[in-house]
């Protein structure tokens, strides 16, 4: 009998292509036409996973399914184009097998008004659901839209409550806005678009700009995740957080590059009170190289408020952009932020026209699983590749890690150990090298038609954190998807 051991939410919108057509009054806010495909891994180490992929509309039924057979510690892909789906679908898919999996979505839209017309974003998939979800990081202005999507992961409809609040903890009026989701299906809430959605606050055609979080409550088991398009072309996704009572959250990849005259890369992260009373965060930031913190600086944050600390821009952040010139115009490195109080964090990173989002992680692991990279050329030119981080959580001393960069039929292509200093994060780059020992040169043995996973291990007793980051180019294209790996 197969088990049920992973639910994926579809993200924005479809497996297929689907038309989206521009906000009135914002024509730029358009996305374009999305598809999503999915990347499965197999995690068992010696033995097949058998995995059934179905596809279940928005009313609860499963209109396609199909399926493969993963070799131990090998990947696949169902892409959308193989789904048999017609143009115009939307729902949400479910995996079956009878091992362990892990999973990535990766969203991709085309036909954008801004810039190159394309944007991609990733995000996790989920091994079950909860019975409640925080987006720390939702927007709704001429330069933004979210779209919050909610899968019902139960086996009865999934009556759900979603409540809204500004940056600064003021509820929404009409809280809280209700809807019903059948069991496997999913319903995703445009905050630009109240006739597609009622259950969402509607603030006119022309709003003031409108920065929160949502809160989304359910007595059956939701998952949920969220995507922001940004009006300069570009997405990122992220999962839904379940509340908890962690105090820390790590960052892996914050960045400030200013160079030659120019913003290149930057980040954007967002410290989120879960509690119903204000609390003090603090926010420490750590070079890639080690050694002492470069910045520590601390915050209040309003009851139930998210408050943004941009390395470019300031926001909220205590004295403002200028903050962050203790960093230097090329850091790349990363964060720690910690209270007294449960907190939760989410990390952007955006770069010269593309952007990602990734979960702040509150606690390590002694197994990280990548369960898609890149490393791949076309017509003489990088078309794929990919960015495997991994932060070091021991405070005092540097740790080893073990990477392993497996093929799709999971044998072993490449293979390392690497230092990585107290409190810092690593980057292993399949194109760039970055800091993997050996260089770039590392990993020429994967070839560049290369597609694959990757498992990083340490035996530190404080474990390590990590993201990825996907770089997809082409001919007239460039999008970046980042998400979190999966912890063993």
């Amino acid at each position: 009998m197969k088990t049920r051991v992973l639910g994926i939410v579809l993200g924005v919108l479809a497996v297929l292509f689907i038309s989206s057509v521009a906000v009135a009054g914002f024509p730029t806010l358009g996305v374009g036409q999305g598809s999503s495909d999915i990347w499965v891994m197999n995690l068992h180490d010696t033995e097949d996973a058998g995995v059934v992929a179905s596809y279940i509309n928005q009313i609860g039924d499963q209109d396609a399914s199909v399926g493969d057979t993963l070799d131990p510690l090998g990947n696949t892909s169902f892409p959308a184009s193989s789904s048999g789906l017609s143009d115009g679908w939307v729902g949400s898919m479910v995996l079956y097998s009878d091992r362990e999996l892990a999973s990535i979505a990766e969203l991709q839209w085309r036909n954008q008004p801004k810039r190159d017309g394309w944007s991609g974003a990733a995000y996790s998939g989920y091994s079950e659901g909860a019975n409640e979800l925080l987006f720390p990081y939702v927007l709704k202005s001429a330069s933004h839209k979210s779209i919050v999507t909610i899968q019902c992961v139960d086996t009865v409809d999934c009556e759900v409550s979603m409540s809204y609040r500004s940056r600064d903890g003021v509820a929404v009026t009409g809280n809280p806005f209700t809807d019903t989701i059948e069991p496997d299906s999913q319903e995703s809430y445009d905050l630009w678009d109240p006739a597609l959605n009622p259950n969402i606050p509607d603030q006119g055609d022309t709003p003031d700009p409108w920065y929160g979080n949502l809160l989304v409550t359910s007595s059956q088991d939701i998952a949920g995740v969220a995507v922001v398009h940004f009006q300069r072309g570009y997405a990122a996704a992220y999962n839904a957080f379940v509340p908890g009572t962690d105090m820390e959250t790590y960052m892996p990849f914050v960045l400030r590059r200013y160079i030659s005259g120019e913003w290149k890369r930057w980040t954007q992260i967002v410290a989120q009170n879960l509690n119903n009373y204000e609390i003090t965060v603090f926010a420490t930031f750590y070079d890639r190289e080690g050694g002492a913190p470069l910045l520590t600086f601390s915050d209040t944050i309003p009851a139930y408020s998210s408050h943004w600390y941009n390395t470019r821009h300031g926001a909220q952040v205590p004295g403002g952009a200028s903050t962050f010139d203790a960093l230097g115009d090329e850091f790349l490195g990363s964060a720690v932020i910690s209270s007294t109080e449960p907190i939760v964090g989410l990390s952007t990173v955006l770069r010269e026209g593309v952007a990602g989002a990734s979960q702040g992680l509150p606690y390590g692991s002694g197994t990280l699983v990548y369960p898609v990279l890149y490393r791949t050329k076309g017509g003489g030119q990088w078309t794929g590749y990919s960015a495997v981080v991994v932060q070091n959580l021991d405070p005092d001393d540097a740790i080893t890690v073990h990477a392993q960069f497996l093929n799709s039929d999971g044998t072993v292509g490449v293979e390392f150990d690497a230092d990585i200093p107290a409190n810092s994060a690593h980057s292993y780059n399949t194109r760039l090298g970055a800091q993997t020992p050996g260089g770039a040169g590392t990993y020429s043995p994967l070839g560049t038609s290369w597609v694959g996973t990757a498992i990083v291990s340490t035996t530190s007793p404080d474990g390590i954190v990590g993201m990825v980051q996907n770089t997809m180019k082409g001919s007239g294209y460039g999008y970046m998807t980042n998400y979190n790996p999966v912890e063993q």
